[in-house]
């Protein structure tokens, strides 16, 4: 396990990804092929749309950022929609710098874990595609939080994409499917299992898994900037943002909730997450989902609440009316599947990039694109 362990790192410190029992063999000439499309915008009508290069041969500029590969452009309602058709690998290449930043050449393993679970994301939008089950006949993927932040040439970075080139053609597997690799800034110390954030049943892979350092008080991930957080709402501000935003939660009267009276967590998930939250209103009690409540108590500037993982204290005037709300809580995102800061953590304690991506998707392998996604 120790000689293991030196060759692994070993090998990372070559800035390659190590073999390992012949489960990811280097990519195909085919899997190299493999292009995606890319919606980036619509150019308003009245405006002209970019220039389109048929070759894919030179770079192509649309709203002040250059892309790899070629403009598609395909006419709708609204404007001149802009398909940005390139590789698999090339469109990676500008994902990982906005997903998880340039990390130094000593997290080279949580750039590598990032790389396999952003190819692995796009490649189910693929399959999807494929299947007539995508968003459009028109894009594979979004270049929005929607899918994934994609910036194009201008935001490549050296190490990053060095690490998508390390882990060309591979992708998270789980039995013979390829699965869609969720993550996260910061779980906040445990990761959520997938129905702890979203409708829907779990899966196997996406459970809860600790973050916490073994022999420690510490956690992979509080090296995050928002591994600890809070956000103070004054009562006019909580009423501004239960009004504007609970009715796409709760059937709410057409004039509105009224006055917001109480905030409380109901429940909470197994891994300490609010299960339920509960806003009591002038006219009426609303419980909704705990993840849903994060776009509930935003900002009145529209900022999500960090994280589902909070506690809430209620502060009142002497004549019971709600002055304001005080949300303590830990992590940034939705909590499934990897944890970028966690992984980055991991990183620097030496772990590499298929340990970290087999901690937060248990009973995963890494191996290659399925030969049938590959044939054109």
């Amino acid at each position: 396990m120790r000689r293991a362990a030196a060759i692994a790192l070993a090998a990372l410190a070559l800035g390659c990804f190590p073999a390992r029992r012949g489960d990811d063999a280097r990519p195909t000439a085919a899997a190299a092929r493999l292009g995606v499309r890319v919606a980036l915008g619509v150019v308003p009508r009245g405006q002209q749309p970019p220039r389109v290069d048929p070759s894919g041969d030179a770079a192509v500029s649309f709203a002040g950022r250059r892309y790899r590969g070629r403009f598609r452009i395909v006419a709708t309602d609204a404007g001149s929609l802009v398909v940005n058709e390139l590789p698999l690998e090339d469109y990676l290449l500008g994902v990982l710098p906005l997903e998880l930043g340039e990390r130094p050449a000593a997290e080279r393993a949580a750039l590598e874990a990032q790389a396999i679970a952003a190819r692995s994301f796009a490649v189910t939008r693929l399959l999807a595609s494929r299947a007539g089950r995508g968003r459009s006949a028109d894009f594979d993927l979004l270049a929005t939080v929607a899918d994934q932040v994609y910036g194009g040439m201008d935001v490549e970075r050296p190490n990053a994409s060095a690490a998508v080139r390390a882990t060309a053609g591979l992708v998270l597997r789980y039995g013979d499917r390829v699965i869609v690799a969720p993550y996260h800034s910061s779980c906040g110390g445990e990761t959520a299992a997938a129905s702890e954030a979203w409708s829907g049943g779990d899966e196997p892979y996406l459970q809860r898994v600790s973050d916490k350092i073994p022999g420690s008080e510490r956690y992979y991930c509080d090296i995050a900037p928002r591994f600890a957080w809070e956000r103070t709402l004054s009562g006019p501000d909580l009423n501004t943002v239960v009004q504007r935003y609970l009715r796409s939660y709760a059937a709410v009267p057409r004039e509105g909730p009224g006055a917001v009276r109480a905030v409380r967590v109901v429940s909470r998930t197994a891994s300490g997450r609010a299960n339920v939250v509960e806003f009591r209103t002038a006219r009426g009690t609303y419980d909704i989902r705990g993840n849903d409540a994060r776009s509930v108590l935003r900002t009145t500037g529209g900022e999500l609440l960090p994280s589902s993982y909070f506690s809430v204290e209620v502060e009142v005037s002497r004549d019971g009316e709600l002055t304001r709300i005080v949300l303590r809580g830990n992590g940034y995102g939705h909590g499934v599947g990897l944890c970028q800061w966690g992984a980055i953590g991991r990183a620097r304690a030496g772990q590499g990039a298929r340990a970290i991506l087999q901690t937060y998707f248990p009973g995963t392998t890494v191996g290659p694109i399925p030969s049938a996604l590959l044939v054109q």
